[in-house]
C-alpha cells in the first residue's frame, strides 16, 4: 500500500477518533452493571476435588516421564488416567478430599462467626448511594 493510501486511512480513523472521544464524554454506562465483588483476603481458600489431588499426585510423575508435552497435554493424560483408574484406587483421594472439606468447613464456620470484614457488610465493596448520586462512587 502506498503512502498515499495509507494516509487516506490514518485520516479517517483520526476523524472516528474524535467522534469517539466525544461520545465518550456524555457516555452513561446501562443500570445493572455491577462492579466486581470483594472478596476477602483472609477468607479459608476452598478445599481441592478429588480429581485436583488426584492430579497433584500425578502431574510431576507425567510431567518426568513426557517433559516435552504441554500443559494442555499434560491435563489431557490425567483425564486419561483418571477416568481409567477403578473406583477403589480412587478411594484414598476421596477420604483426603473428605477431611479437607471437613477442615475447610470448620475454618469457614469460625470465619464466619467472627464476623466479616466492614466492605463486605456494606455492599460488596460498592460505593453508598449517597455518594452515587454525588459522582463520587468508588
Amino acid at each position: 500500500m502506498s503512502a498515499k493510501e495509507k494516509g487516506k486511512f490514518e485520516d479517517m480513523a483520526k476523524v472516528d477518533k474524535a467522534c469517539y472521544q466525544r461520545q465518550m464524554k456524555t457516555y452513561i454506562p446501562p443500570k445493572g452493571e455491577t462492579k466486581k465483588k470483594f472478596t476477602d483476603p483472609n477468607a479459608p481458600k476452598r478445599p481441592p476435588s478429588v480429581f485436583f489431588l488426584f492430579c497433584l499426585e500425578y502431574c510431576s510423575k507425567i510431567k518426568g516421564e513426557h517433559p516435552g508435552l504441554s500443559i494442555c497435554d499434560v491435563a489431557k493424560k490425567l483425564g486419561e488416567i483418571w477416568n481409567n483408574t477403578a473406583g477403589d484406587d480412587k478411594q484414598p483421594y476421596g477420604k483426603k478430599a473428605a477431611k479437607l472439606k471437613e477442615k475447610y468447613e470448620k475454618d469457614i464456620a469460625a470465619y464466619r462467626a467472627k464476623g466479616k470484614p466492614d466492605a463486605v457488610k456494606k455492599g460488596g465493596g460498592q460505593g453508598c448511594k449517597e455518594q452515587e448520586k454525588e459522582g463520587r462512587g468508588i
